[in-house]
């Protein structure tokens, strides 16, 4: 498994933004998606997409992506992020920030007295945070939902 580094001394160079966004995910019910299997006899509970998703509601939301700069992670322009926004973001966690007034997404790398903001696309740049830069952090990525099937709510 794998180690989570937190580094909070860098990670106060990306303070928590002031405002905490209001978000509200319904569950709608259930579906059969098909003819059960014989192990449908054995399952002893179902899936509820917001436990799943959803560990503090006070402190998720969601956005959509858009652009092409975390395609090596499989993210894709229009997939629905769900953030967290007080989760402590540790080395090489996906990062929802503020830049000069622009959002982003990119992986957080410590550095030895600074950060780099990492695409995981590489036809983009490497972004570097050094102290006294405004950085603001929205939040780290829990989850990334795809779609696959176009829809006019979130287009």
């Amino acid at each position: 498994m794998e180690t989570k580094v937190i580094n909070h001394e860098l990670n106060k160079l990306i303070p928590i933004a002031n405002e905490l966004l209001e978000m509200e995910i319904p569950f709608a019910g259930y579906i059969s998606a098909g003819f059960p299997s014989e192990a449908y006899n054995y399952l002893e509970e179902g899936i509820d997409f917001n436990k799943l998703l959803v560990k503090k509601k006070e402190s998720t939301y969601c956005m959509l992506a858009k652009g092409e700069c975390m395609l090596g992670d499989g993210i894709d322009d229009g997939d629905l992020l769900v953030i967290d926004k007080l989760a402590e973001p540790f080395d090489n966690s996906i990062l929802i920030f503020s830049r000069n007034g622009e959002f982003a997404t990119k992986r957080l790398k410590y550095g030895i007295g600074f950060i780099e903001l990492t695409p995981s696309n590489p036809k983009f740049e490497v972004q570097i945070v050094r102290e006294g830069e405004e950085v603001r952090r929205w939040g780290v990525l829990t989850h990334s939902i795809k779609k696959f099937y176009p829809s006019t709510r979130f287009s």
